[in-house]
């Protein structure tokens, strides 16, 4: 007989207490009772290449984490930490597709009980955002920040660095339009301000970037960031 959903949301909080306090004689114990349970247990074999992971043991964790997906593809945590340990490792193909397929598998939940996972989804897709961004590869860096964008709306940064993506690729004026609409959705939030007086600056608009640093100073006096930006440009206008 397998055990009650209670039971097993149960013991899953107390191998993740042991894990987390590096406890992994007794986490052990525990995942070796739940696969002797439920030999398909997937969050037995996902615990199981988290203990790995943890004891320095890469081909066990890629394999456990392979096979409780094999069991679930749903897994989104074993999906997150397989991919997060292809990139680690430089396989980045396999880290895309790995979480490509969990992401897909989730992609019509929208309910309060999935904000956490969106979360956790749009993580990841600005690891690799940012990971593209490292190596130039801009077309793919935008489609991931984008993406992580619509999962975690409130994560106000992905779109400046959306923004730096544009301004990299040429596309200057999606660039300023997002930054642009992004002041305009949340003028509280200074640093979309700060990037694009930087974007006008780069762009040889020393004026427009002034006005806008100007502006953020008038409502924070304090901002170090914009105000030495402001100085930057005057100097710069000065020696025009």
């Amino acid at each position: 007989m397998l055990p009650s959903s209670d039971t097993i949301a149960r013991s899953n909080r107390q191998i993740q207490d042991l894990l987390g306090r590096k406890d992994f004689e007794k986490a052990e114990a525990l995942i070796r009772e739940k696969l002797h349970k439920d030999p398909k247990s997937a969050d037995g074999y996902y615990f199981l290449g988290v203990l790995n992971y943890f004891q320095g043991r890469l081909g066990p964790t890629v394999e456990n984490l392979k096979h409780s997906l094999s069991i679930d593809p749903h897994h989104t945590d074993a999906a997150i930490c397989l991919s997060v340990l292809y990139n680690d490792i430089g396989k980045y193909d396999e880290a895309k597709r790995v979480f490509e397929l969990a992401n897909q598998s989730v992609a019509h939940k929208r309910t309060g009980d999935d904000l956490g996972i969106d979360r956790k989804f749009a993580v990841k897709h600005l690891e690799l955002a940012d990971l593209y961004f490292r190596y130039r590869r801009y077309d793919e860096a935008i489609e991931q920040y984008t993406k992580a964008a619509v999962l975690d709306p409130t994560a106000l940064e992905i779109r400046i660095r959306r923004a730096k993506a544009y301004a990299k690729k040429g596309f200057i004026t999606r660039a300023l339009q997002d930054l642009q609409q992004l002041k305009h959705e949340s003028p509280q939030f200074i640093p979309s301000r700060v990037q694009l007086g930087l974007l006008h600056y780069s762009q040889g608009n020393i004026l427009d970037a002034e006005l806008e640093w100007e502006s953020i100073l008038e409502t924070e006096p304090n901002n170090r960031e914009a105000a030495a930006y402001l100085e930057m440009a005057k100097e710069a206008r000065l020696k025009s």
